[in-house]
């Protein structure tokens, strides 16, 4: 079968690949749709590394083709895919922080979601499977998993009705997170960026102002739209320094900023701690997706209380991945998934 890895650093490359064979409460796959991340990108720059090879792709959507004995499943269920799994009975998970789990990962989407068959493990196919939504197009569908992480994200810095939330980041995570917080009763919603673009999506379905930050004064504008008091919840969506520093710079006394989008390791901001002592400020982070993100992030799109239909702005069939790919990496669009043949 055909996949889709990391080749040399910034390619990607298909890979023939045997197809996976299934055991006992295992099920197989046939990808409908698989969303493109920016982990996957970060992992096409990065260029193959050596060890096992592994098909990218893990936003998936998925009908069931072949199932192991005793398996949950039946052959023509069309399903969700959460991409690994929490244990759910390590501290971590009994304390309600999933993507703390040390075994988060050793189960897993094999090889991948860009790949013509896929293996899902048993533990996977017991817990980590969602039935779809009636009338829920998978290629909408496929963003339950970006949409979940934006779930935990808004829920780690306590997002609640009324709020004034800024997003500082307009990349498609970042609109995620403006949608769901609205979705989880935002009363004002702000986008920052530097895409004109991408800022006018912003506008026009998921923010109630926008700000381009290479333009006007972040920390002032934020001020005049929360009546001098600055936001709420602020959720630091770019991958980079810069980002945390200028979403501190518009939150509010008391309020909370969520470091988002991963950065590089190493990266440090300089902190006045007594800001954060007489402001009273939380800082969190988040990371990933737990079980009932994933859930929840299907209630959501399946009931339109998150629209994602203007954030897809591509869709390409998996024969077509490669240039997929390059349309993530390039920033063409917002966000771009990968379509399989019925």
């Amino acid at each position: 079968m055909k996949a889709i890895v990391p080749g040399e650093p910034g390619r990607a490359e298909w890979m023939e690949m045997e197809e996976p064979a299934i055991g006992p409460g295992e099920v197989l796959l046939r990808p409908l749709a698989c969303g493109i991340c920016t982990s996957d990108v970060k992992l096409v720059r990065a260029g193959y590394t050596g060890g096992p090879r592994y098909a990218l792709g893990h936003e998936l959507v998925g009908e069931v083709v072949a199932t192991g004995e005793r398996a949950r499943w039946q052959v023509g269920d069309r399903v969700a895919a959460a991409p690994y799994l929490p244990c759910g009975s390590c501290y971590y998970c009994l304390h309600g922080r999933p993507t703390l789990c040390p075994h988060l990962f050793e189960n897993s989407l094999s090889p991948g979601g860009l790949a013509e068959r896929v293996r899902i493990p048993r533990p996977l196919a017991e817990r980590g499977l969602f039935p779809l939504p009636e009338g829920l197009p998978p290629a909408i569908a496929a963003l339950a998993e970006p949409t979940g992480c934006s779930i935990q994200g808004v829920k780690d810095c306590g997002v609640t009705a009324g709020d004034a939330v800024l997003v500082v980041g307009d990349g498609p995570m970042g609109l995620l997170c403006a949608a769901v917080a609205r979705a989880y009763g935002a009363a004002l919603v702000v986008v920052a960026g530097l895409t004109p673009h991408r800022l006018a999506v912003a506008h026009e379905h998921y923010a109630d102002a926008v700000v381009h930050v290479g333009e006007e004064n972040l920390r002032e504008r934020v001020a005049h739209l929360t009546g001098g008091r600055g936001a709420d919840v602020v959720l630091a969506a770019v991958s980079n320094a810069e980002a945390v520093e200028a979403g501190l710079g518009a939150l509010r006394r008391g309020g909370a900023l969520n470091v988002f989008a991963g950065v590089p390791e190493g990266t440090t901001i300089p902190l006045d701690l007594r800001v954060v002592h007489y402001g009273q400020i939380r800082i969190t982070g988040s990371f990933g997706v737990g079980l009932y993100h994933v859930a929840q992030a299907l209630r959501l799109l399946a009931s339109g209380q998150v629209d994602t239909a203007s954030l897809v702005t591509a869709t390409f069939p998996f024969e077509e991945t490669l240039e997929a790919l390059a349309y993530a990496m390039n920033r063409v669009g917002l966000k771009v998934v990968v379509v399989f043949e019925a």
